[in-house]
């Protein structure tokens, strides 16, 4: 029991230490931190501060295979990146094992040396950070990646196809195949002229990749917890609804039904015109029970469920 209940109180400071760093202003925000908070969820016993240094070692190992300073440019940098992260550290997309939950917390990327487009990402652009050369993430339709913010290149990066570049018309290619039937994509040249931070975007693709592989493998409990994150990062009002709804959902799973109730309704409320109303209403009605006071059940909630294909539906840049 003490034991259970340590794991319970090491997991809720994860969330806690969480919702703190969000807080901060987008510039100032750390994506790294959030993941290995995040991170805590699965692994309570998560050392915050020996995977910060491991990071802290990898970026001084990596300054030394970087070019010289006056000869850093991003096709150079990007390739000795490539070359320290893949070929010497053995990173690599895990595409035989993809909706491991494992691959979406950053601590056992590390672990592992293996994770999807996000966090291999998420990892990439922290070491880029640290040797001064900037990235963004880019989310597209069949793929999250990552660019440069420095220069007036129009690239690409596919971090879970090991650093691969993409220009533009690749780009393009690549957002028109995933959206199959002969579609045809123009990437404007705007979109590489927007270096706006979004970490709350970023944060919700990952917690929503996280979110949807429990709830595929009937994981509830932990799709639970993630809702818990997902309420704090929200970054729209959309995602906070659909997050409740998918609470109401899981809850409704786990035969929490007076929860479920209260979640679900909020989620009618807000969202009366919400495509799935009537399925919801559906469930509502079949947790009615007599003993229940229906006044009691009329203040709801909901949660967000965008599901992810492969990494890469939901989220923004």
């Amino acid at each position: 029991f003490e034991l259970s209940l340590r794991k319970m109180l090491q997991r809720r400071q994860g969330l806690d230490e969480f919702a703190k760093e969000i807080q901060q202003e987008d510039v100032d925000m750390d994506l790294f931190k959030c993941a290995l908070w995040i991170g805590q969820h699965r692994n309570p016993t998560l050392d915050f501060d020996a995977y910060l240094e491991t990071v802290n070692k990898m970026a001084a190992e990596l300054e030394a295979h970087l070019p010289p300073p006056d000869e850093r440019y991003p096709l150079r940098m990007i390739h000795s990146i490539n070359k320290y992260l893949f070929d010497v550290k053995g990173f690599k997309g895990n595409k035989d094992d993809y909706y491991n939950p494992d691959n979406s917390c950053i601590d056992k990327v590390i672990d592992t040396k293996m994770g999807i487009p996000i966090s291999l990402s998420l990892l990439y652009m922290e070491l880029a950070a640290r040797v001064n050369f900037p990235m963004i993430g880019v989310n597209l339709p069949a793929n999250f990646m990552i660019r440069p913010l420095v220069g007036e290149v129009e690239m690409l990066v596919d971090v879970f196809d090991e650093g691969k570049v993409l220009f533009v018309e690749d780009a393009e290619a690549v957002i028109a195949k995933a959206y199959g039937d002969g579609a045809k994509v123009k990437i404007e040249r705007s979109f590489f002229q927007d270096n706006t931070i979004r970490p709350m975007h970023f944060l919700t693709r990952m917690l929503t990749n996280l979110k949807q592989i429990y709830f595929n493998s009937k994981d509830y409990e932990q799709a639970l917890v993630i809702t818990d994150y997902q309420q704090e990062a929200a970054a729209t009002a959309d995602v906070l609804d659909f997050n409740r709804r998918d609470k109401g959902i899981l809850l409704y799973m786990l035969q929490r039904y007076p929860e479920s109730t209260l979640e679900l309704q909020q989620y009618l409320k807000d969202k009366p015109e919400a495509e799935d109303a009537d399925r919801i209403q559906q469930i509502v009605d079949s947790m009615r029970v007599p003993f229940f006071d229906e006044e009691d059940l009329s203040t709801p909630r909901s949660t967000d469920n965008q599901t992810e294909k492969k990494d890469d539906d939901y989220e923004t840049i």
